[in-house]
């Protein structure tokens, strides 16, 4: 009997031995294995859900009730609506900061409007800023623009009180005069013979012709990648809602009743000219770069690229 307990008691001994040395052996192996991640301790215990979370349905990340996820969703719209507003306030802000700031340190300055979206919201700030009369606001009407485009021009001239100054092709007075002077299908034979002549030469002499030392424009960042870095001041060219998104200005337009192209509403999220410019899905539209997506559409410049730019602002 007392050979039967001794062997017992070794037995013990032996496996509380190679417990130990299992213990001590993991343990070395996590203080140095640096990859080895240790969860650390709960300040305190996680909450335990309620018994009426087990006929609830999946929300996101979290588990919510039918009733709190419809309350959910109203203090997001709430959150969501609230912050939208604190934004547009800032950046409308900032916008009249920089216009102020064009017209103090600027000789005459001069906005280009194409009367996109984006140029709706810097001819509204322009108005509600006091500037009208200290800025210049030009027109350039390459003789192939929409129908609705002159309308729009008309109607704005009369909401805010101003006169735009318009520039056309040289030498011609209607889409007839043109034909006969540059031909119905220059845009077809030589894009860029056609920039140069209804775009780049029109905006270059109401340029000159205003004598400013200042020329805003509507381009901005989420364009797309040739725009992507651009910064708000560039030398002798303004940039005012350079950092504004797609999203920002047509938030602006609903929330301070801003006129806009009526094009806007027929699918077409920019404008230009009519043989160029298709309608864009408005699923689309304000994914990054997708505002300018209907623009140039099948024309490519001569070294076969696909073209992205008009020729006005990349001279």
């Amino acid at each position: 009997a007392g050979e039967g307990s001794c062997l017992r008691v070794c037995g013990m001994l032996l496996r509380a031995l190679l417990g130990a040395v299992i213990v001590a052996t993991a343990t070395s192996f996590a203080l140095n294995a640096p990859h080895v991640a240790l969860a650390p301790r709960l300040a305190t215990p996680p909450r335990t859900l309620p018994r009426q979370a087990c006929s609830t349905r999946r929300s996101g990340l979290l588990m919510t009730t039918g009733k709190n996820l419809e309350r959910g969703k109203e203090m997001a719209v709430k959150l969501n609506k609230e912050g939208t507003e604190q934004r547009l306030n800032m950046l409308e802000a900032q916008l009249i900061r920089d216009l102020e700031e064009a017209v103090k340190t600027y000789h005459d300055p001069v906005f280009t409007t194409a009367l996109i979206a984006g140029d709706d919201v810097i001819l509204h700030v322009i108005h509600k800023a006091g500037l009208l009369d200290k800025i210049k606001v030009i027109f350039i009407d390459t003789m192939h623009l929409f129908p609705e485009t002159y309308d729009f021009l008309d109607r704005v001239e009369k909401h805010y009180g101003f006169k735009a100054k318009v520039y056309k092709p040289s030498g011609v007075e209607t889409k007839d005069e043109f034909d006969e002077k540059y031909s119905d299908d220059l845009f077809v034979e030589d894009v860029e013979e056609y920039d140069k002549v209804a775009k780049v030469e029109p905006l270059l002499r109401g340029l000159k012709e205003s004598g400013t030392w200042l020329w805003i424009n509507g381009r901005r960042r989420d364009h797309g990648f040739e725009r992507a870095a651009i910064q708000v001041w560039e030398d002798d060219k303004m940039n005012p809602i350079a950092y504004w998104s797609f999203q920002d200005c047509w938030d602006y337009i609903r929330a301070r009743g801003v006129p806009y192209h009526s094009l806007h509403d027929e699918g077409y999220p920019s404008l230009g000219d009519m043989h160029s410019t298709l309608r864009v899905d408005k699923d689309k539209w304000f994914l990054h770069g997708m505002e300018r997506a209907g623009r140039f559409q099948n024309i490519q410049n001569k070294d076969g690229s696909d073209k992205t730019e008009c020729g006005i602002h990349t001279i």
